[in-house]
Order: C-alpha cells, then structure tokens, then sequence
C-alpha cells in the first residue's frame, strides 16, 4: 500500500496547506469596534459597543431606504 504517488501527492498537498493556512496577525484579529484581540462568546454577545454599532448602522439602512 506504500504507493509512492500516492506519498508524494499527500507531501504535496500538506505543503500547499502550510503555504495557505497560517496564524492571522494580531492587528488583523482585533474587533472592529473595541479592538480587543480576544472576546469570550458571553462578552461579544453582550458587548454594548457592538449592539450600539450595529443599531447605528440598521439605522443608516433604513434611512437609506426611504
């Protein structure tokens, strides 16, 4: 079963995924809003500058809308 194509297309495709996946800088993983790097599931769901921001901006649709 230690077919060499089959070795070298699995090399070959491990090294492509390294070359893709890779750890995201901190300042790309800051929120957007408070740019905090690291939020609990709890803490964004409940995040009163998140909620503030997404009302301001169903508001800016919905003028725009009109």
């Amino acid at each position: 079963m230690n077919n060499p194509k089959i070795y070298k297309l699995k090399t070959i495709l491990k090294n492509i995924k390294n070359e893709i996946i890779q750890d995201v800088p901190d300042e790309l993983g800051e929120c957007e809003i408070c740019r905090k790097t690291e939020c609990s599931n709890d803490k964004w769901i409940s995040c009163e500058n998140r909620i503030a921001h997404m009302k301001c901006l169903e508001e800016m649709e919905k003028s725009q809308n009109i």
